[in-house]
């Protein structure tokens, strides 16, 4: 893989000045053709990391808890988290989530920038490069949007503060935020752009974006804005142009033990089933990268039959050294990690969707089929009853069931707590002490990094 020095060192482009080395180091290159912008975005797991994906909200859910003697695991700013502390990390850490997305945003400026006086390349086409930088630009903003600002809301979006936006490659920009509204305008544009531009039908690696993508990705924002008719035609057109969910039924333990493999199961986790564009599982709380599963989580699995429990979740000690007989349920080794985009989400947002648009038999085709695949052959039951009401509950939780650790769960609860039938409180113990999360909280909005506000005045922080 090349080395692109230009790009690699751009890691807080809206905040901070970076030095550009004045020659280019032997053996690496100044990316300049297609083909050099084409394996940047193809490079998901070096220093760019483009298929960045975010867990930094995970422990601070409802689906996780961590234990006290599990504690000792989790980075500070993981137990900040879990706490939801007023600052996740000290005034002299870079906070990764942030930072990564706006490397992201930095590298697809770059490539945008310039593409149009690239020459052309052989392995990658003109289209599929501006189509994929626009698709990525557009996820990064997206998460940062609904991550750093209050969730969407047609009312307030033109004047709720959202995060930097900027188009330019410029290292040395300092600006402040932008609407709510301008990011997500900005979204749009690129992803109509996008969908235009990628048209093959299955990518060779699945960290490379199509228009099947661009369409689920559509639908997830759709779904976050309660646009719910064109979240469903958006999640329809991508569900057509795809495969149907994975039958775990042909997955099968290689031991008791989950954490000991799984047969017909990919060590690359870009090659999981179901994935429709991978998404890495960036930097977490957790050095050991398993997670505790909450009572109200392990609730909602029948542990009889329920494939996802008995392939992905396990009790048994992650190491020899602790205690033996066993940890309270947690996510395994092989825990499907993918927090891009997923054929089981898919069907479940277009389910959501339908339901909320009253059309109550396609919510059934679309839940069952997902269900059915997640479950020991012959051991699930349809659902059949059209009660809105309760239907709609069935999704929400199959959704949460079909989603642990992909980094839609925090999101889910902002946008759920503006429904109240649905908004709740979240309470997390640690050592004794008791800590409760209302519904709309400010913390629900994390704060902007402390090294970003203090290296730009500009970056108003958010209240907490």
């Amino acid at each position: 893989m090349k080395n692109y020095i230009l790009l690699l060192i751009a890691l807080f482009f809206l905040n901070s000045c970076q030095d550009f080395l004045d020659e280019t180091p032997k053996g690496t290159l100044i990316p300049e053709t297609v083909n050099d912008f084409g394996m940047i975005l193809d490079n998901y797991s070096y220093d760019n990391y483009i298929s960045y994906g975010q867990c930094l909200t995970l422990i601070m859910s409802d689906d996780f808890t961590i234990p006290d003697d599990k504690a000792y695991k989790y980075a500070s700013w993981g137990i900040n988290a879990y706490t939801w502390a007023d600052h996740l990390f000290s005034v002299n850490d870079d906070e990764d989530c942030y930072t990564n997305f706006y490397h992201v945003i930095y590298l697809c400026n770059y490539i945008l920038n310039n593409l149009s006086n690239a020459p052309d390349g052989t392995e990658f086409t003109r289209a599929y490069v501006e189509g994929a930088a626009r698709f990525h630009r557009a996820y990064a903003y997206f998460n940062l949007v609904n991550l750093y600002a209050k969730h969407y809301d047609k009312n307030t979006a033109g004047t709720d503060l959202g995060v930097p936006l900027t188009l330019e490659a410029d290292p040395n920009i300092t600006i402040g935020r932008s609407t709510v509204q301008q990011v997500y305008d900005q979204i749009f544009i690129d992803l109509n752009a996008a969908k235009d531009l990628l048209t093959e039908e299955k990518p060779k690696y699945s960290f490379r974006p199509n228009q099947t993508a661009v369409y689920a990705l559509l639908a997830r924002i759709y779904l976050y804005q309660g646009e719910y008719e064109q979240c469903r035609v958006a999640a329809s057109i991508a569900r057509e142009q795809w495969n149907m969910p994975f039958d775990y039924n042909q997955y099968g333990l290689e031991d008791v033990n989950p954490d000991f493999g799984i047969s017909g199961y990919s060590y690359n986790r870009w090659e999981e089933a179901d994935i429709i564009c991978y998404k890495g599982e960036g930097y977490g709380p957790n050095e050991d990268a398993d997670y505790n599963l909450s009572d109200e989580l392990i609730a909602l699995f029948d542990k009889e039959t329920d494939l996802r429990w008995k392939l992905f979740i396990t009790s048994y000690p992650l190491f020899s050294g602790e205690d033996p007989n066993g940890d309270t349920p947690r996510t395994a080794f092989w825990f499907p990690n993918n927090r891009g985009l997923n054929i089981g989400e898919l069907y479940l947002t277009e389910a959501e969707a339908c339901v909320r648009v009253n059309k109550l038999d396609d919510a059934l085709y679309l839940l069952n089929e997902v269900a059915r695949k997640r479950h020991i052959m012959g051991t699930y039951t349809d659902v059949t009853k059209r009660d809105p009401e309760k239907l709609l509950e069935l999704i929400l939780d199959e959704r949460r069931r079909e989603c642990i650790c992909k980094g839609t769960r925090w999101f889910d609860l902002k946008r759920l707590n503006k429904e109240p039938r649905f908004a709740k409180s979240i309470t997390h113990t640690l050592y004794g002490e008791t800590y409760t999360l209302e519904p709309n909280d400010n913390h629900y909005v994390l704060p902007i990094p402390l090294i970003v506000t203090n290296q730009n005045p500009q970056i108003e922080q958010n209240p907490r």
